[in-house]
C-alpha cells in the first residue's frame, strides 16, 4: 500500500507526557500496521504537505518497507521507529536531520556492510536500535557501529563505555588500513606460470614419434650430460 493524503490524516496522534506531565510538546503521529510500501514520488510528498510540522516521533513500525523513506526535509522529527520492516540496508542520508534516536529493529539488515550508510547519519542521532537483525549477532558489530557512529551514546538499549569507543576507533584504523593495503603481485609466481605454459605448448607439439624416440635415447644414455640433455628435451626446456 501506499502512502496516501488521507491515510496520513487519519493516523493516530498523540503527544507525549515530558517532565511528569508539566509538557506535552512531543507529537507522535502513528503510521503502523498499514502495510505502507515504499514510493520515491509519492511518500516525500504526502509527507511535505500532511505531516504536521510539528511531529518529533514518526512511527512506522510493522510496515512493508524495503528503504528508509526520504525524510531529509523533516527538521522536527526527532525519533524515528521503523521496527518490523523489510530494510536490508541503512541509508543515513534519508534520515531526519535533526534525528536522536532510531529504530531499526527486527528488519532483514544481515551483514556489517549493510549498515556502512549509517556513517551519513545525522551528526544529532544518539539512540540506535538494530535488535532482531542478523547483523547484530556478527564479530566486531558494535565496535563496527561506534565506528560509523562516533557520536552514538546507546546502542540496542546499551549504554556506550569508553572502552568500547577506544576499541572502536582501532578498529576503524584497521579497517581504513586494510583497504588501503594493496594486494601484492607475485611476480615470480606470474614467470612460473608462464613457464610451465610455455613447457606444456612445447610437449603438446611433439609429436608420439618424437617423445618415444626421445625416451629410447635416454634408456640408452650413458652419460650425465646426455641424460639431462634429453631430460630437457621431454620436459619442454628446449
Amino acid at each position: 500500500m501506499k502512502l496516501t493524503p488521507g491515510a496520513l490524516l487519519d493516523a493516530p496522534k498523540y503527544y507525549n507526557d515530558i517532565g511528569n506531565g508539566l509538557y506535552n510538546t512531543e507529537l507522535t503521529v502513528v503510521l503502523r500496521d498499514l502495510q505502507l510500501e515504499n514510493d520515491n514520488d509519492a511518500m516525500p510528498a504526502v509527507l511535505a504537505k500532511y505531516l504536521p510540522t510539528a511531529t518529533h516521533i514518526l512511527d512506522f513500525t510493522n510496515n512493508e518497507l524495503s528503504a528508509i523513506p526520504d525524510l531529509r526535509t523533516q527538521a522536527s522529527i526527532s525519533t524515528l521507529l521503523l521496527s518490523r520492516n523489510r530494510i536490508f540496508k541503512v541509508d543515513g542520508y534519508c534520515l531526519p536531520c535533526h534525528l536522536r534516536s532510531l529504530t531499526l529493529a527486527n528488519n532483514g539488515i544481515a551483514k556489517l556492510e549493510d549498515l556502512q550508510g549509517l556513517s551519513n547519519s545525522p551528526k544529532t542521532l544518539q539512540n540506535l536500535v538494530l535488535r532482531g537483525n542478523q547483523a547484530c549477532y556478527l564479530e566486531d558489530y558494535r565496535l563496527c557501529i561506534i565506528s560509523l557512529v562516533p557520536q552514538l551514546q546507546a546502542l540496542d538499549f546499551t549504554k556506550i563505555s569508553d572502552e568500547e569507543r577506544q576499541k572502536a576507533r582501532l578498529f576503524r584504523l584497521s579497517d581504513a588500513n586494510n583497504k588501503k593495503e594493496p594486494k601484492q603481485h607475485d611476480d615470480h609466481k606470474d614467470t612460473l606460470d608462464k613457464e610451465t605454459e610455455i613447457m606444456n605448448i612445447v610437449v603438446n607439439k611433439m609429436d608420439t614419434d618424437v617423445r618415444a624416440n626421445l625416451k629410447k635415447q635416454l634408456a640408452n644414455a650413458t652419460t650425465l650430460d646426455e641424460m639431462e640433455r634429453i631430460e630437457k628435451l621431454l620436459s619442454g626446456g628446449v
